[in-house]
């Protein structure tokens, strides 16, 4: 008896080792009062979309003027307001064209003035008939052209006036700075990056979802996105484009997800296609020893551990690929 039961119970070792459908007894031999009836039910098929996480406003600080850089007040991971001083610029160059500038106002203004008297005294003489209206149509050219030049030195004072106020750049919404490329002492040039500013709270997925896969997303829905690391949530579509790029031939589509997603983040979300059956059961039913996943099957007053292949995780319920089939039950 002894050599039978050993002969036995080597063959349900081998047995439960040959693959995934196979069994093997459970710890506890009879059955639990908390069973399952395994059964197919209709699921969304889906294709996976590669995305990246972004937040909801993003902006990269640069310049509009060429200055050197005095000062930077904030480093990586400071935490920003509207308005705060990002950046300072040297503004020696721009007090020294408003001197300019000015002069060329004041010169421009007392030549206009004194055209505008010749003229009003060649409109006189002619009136008076002492001179010819070729004198005076002169003297109004020349008015005319005093009166331009004014507006052209005006302009360029104010656009002195305006690059002045480039010299201080502030945050443009809250936030919190994420890249900085420039020290003081750099030079800055109009359109280059300084520095990246990322809002907090809502974060979102950017996908470029093929056409016929976008027809039948609508915003506000749920969207299943998951993590490289397993972490999934259920995120809710936010922007569907109208149109694809012509480019790329996607649309995209934004899905919102919870703050704390970092920013970068390579994610993939499951964009429904349609439905089919398939075999799901409770997340809490499934039994994990290292790499192997099973569950316990019931047979009549026994348990039996069988290997299962699973697939993917749909709310608290998991999609098994092999080795169990609708009908049987199973232990919680």
């Amino acid at each position: 008896m002894k050599t039978m039961s050993m002969l036995a119970l080597a063959a349900v070792t081998l047995t439960a080792c040959g693959g995934a459908d196979h069994e093997e007894p459970a710890a506890a031999a009879r059955a639990p009062a908390s069973t399952y009836t395994v059964t197919a039910d209709s699921v969304a098929t889906t294709i996976a979309i590669e995305g990246t996480v972004h937040a909801r406003h993003r902006a990269e600080i640069s310049t509009r003027m060429m200055a050197r850089v005095t000062e930077v007040p904030v480093e990586l991971g400071t935490v920003v307001r509207t308005g705060q001083t990002l950046i300072r610029l040297g503004v020696e160059d721009v007090a020294a064209n408003r001197s300019k500038a000015e002069a060329a106002v004041t010169v421009a203004r007392a030549a206009r003035d004194e055209a505008a008297r010749h003229a009003a005294r060649m409109d006189t003489l002619l009136a008076e008939d002492v001179v010819a209206r070729a004198q005076r149509d002169q003297a109004q050219l020349g008015l005319t052209q005093a009166e331009s030049q004014l507006a052209m030195a005006e302009a360029t004072l104010r656009e002195v006036e305006t690059a002045s106020g480039y010299a201080r750049i502030t945050a443009p919404f809250d936030g919190v700075v994420v890249a900085r490329t420039v020290d003081p002492g750099d030079l800055a040039a109009p359109g280059i990056p300084l520095l990246t500013v990322e809002s907090r709270g809502a974060r979102e997925v950017v996908l470029a979802v093929p056409p016929e896969a976008a027809a039948g997303l609508v915003g506000g829905a749920a969207l299943e996105v998951a993590s490289r690391d397993g972490r999934t949530v259920a995120g809710t579509i936010r922007v569907v484009a109208g149109g694809a790029d012509a480019m790329t031939r996607t649309v995209e589509v934004r899905v919102a997800i919870p703050a704390d997603w970092s920013t970068g983040m390579s994610v993939t979300a499951f964009v429904p296609t349609g439905q089919r059956v398939a075999v799901t059961i409770p997340a809490e039913a499934v039994v994990r020893r290292g790499q192997l996943t099973g569950v316990h099957v019931v047979q009549g007053d026994l348990q039996l551990l069988r290997w299962v292949r699973l697939g993917r995780t749909i709310g608290d319920r998991v999609e098994v690929l092999s080795g169990l089939e609708a009908g049987e039950q199973i232990a919680l």
